[in-house]
């Protein structure tokens, strides 16, 4: 199970986390407010997920 909560946490983080850096970056090049607010969305949605497996693994340690 800590092998399994490692692999979601890092996925987690490469997927959500690159993705919204990846939209702040843009946002900030070409000046496009809508991939601004598509990070910020996607930045809460690491956290959320990461909150998710944190708990789901919790009870089970």
């Amino acid at each position: 199970m800590y092998y399994l909560r490692i692999l979601l946490t890092i996925i987690n983080l490469g997927l959500f986390g690159v993705g919204s850096f990846l939209c702040f970056i843009v946002a900030v090049s070409q000046s496009l407010d809508r991939l601004l607010i598509g990070g910020i969305f996607l930045l809460l949605l690491t956290f959320a997920n990461q909150k998710i497996i944190s708990k789901f693994f919790s009870s089970n340690d």
